[in-house]
């Protein structure tokens, strides 16, 4: 598990009606807040680990993706994940159930994801420095 980061991911819940825009900054100041929070737990001698957050910003239907370093926020995608519900696919055999099956996959498929990637952090820090920045460079 990843000593240094007491919040691995944050989470933040935007409401449709407000601006997405809100909803990322807010997530940000989020992860920023985290990431000066575990630097001032972090001892002296220990400065070979490479920091980074996630975040996600959800309206439930909409789901964006963001990794944080600091001075750096990266977003997972400029479309959003999205899982199409309605009273349609409570009907098993319609194509909207698998429409929703198919949104609640690739959303819980990264979440999990996300989770793996942040519980093993500490085992291979210079693996996980080379992936993010690989990411990065396809932006």
């Amino acid at each position: 598990m990843f000593q240094k980061a007491e919040n691995l991911i944050c989470v933040t819940e935007d409401k449709p009606e407000r601006n997405l825009i809100e909803g990322l900054a807010q997530n940000i100041k989020q992860l920023e807040s985290s990431c000066q929070t575990n630097f001032r737990k972090r001892k002296r001698n220990d400065d070979d680990d490479f920091d980074y957050l996630y975040g996600i910003v959800t309206t439930a239907r909409d789901w964006h993706f963001l990794l944080y370093t600091p001075g750096i926020i990266s977003q997972g995608g400029k479309l959003p994940l999205s899982i199409e519900f309605s009273e349609d696919a409570l009907d098993k055999e319609s194509e909207e159930y698998q429409t929703l099956r198919n949104g609640v996959k690739k959303v819980l498929g990264v979440v999990v994801g996300l989770l793996k990637d942040r519980a093993c952090a500490e085992e291979e820090p210079e693996r996980k420095r080379v992936r993010i920045e690989g990411y990065r460079s396809k932006k």
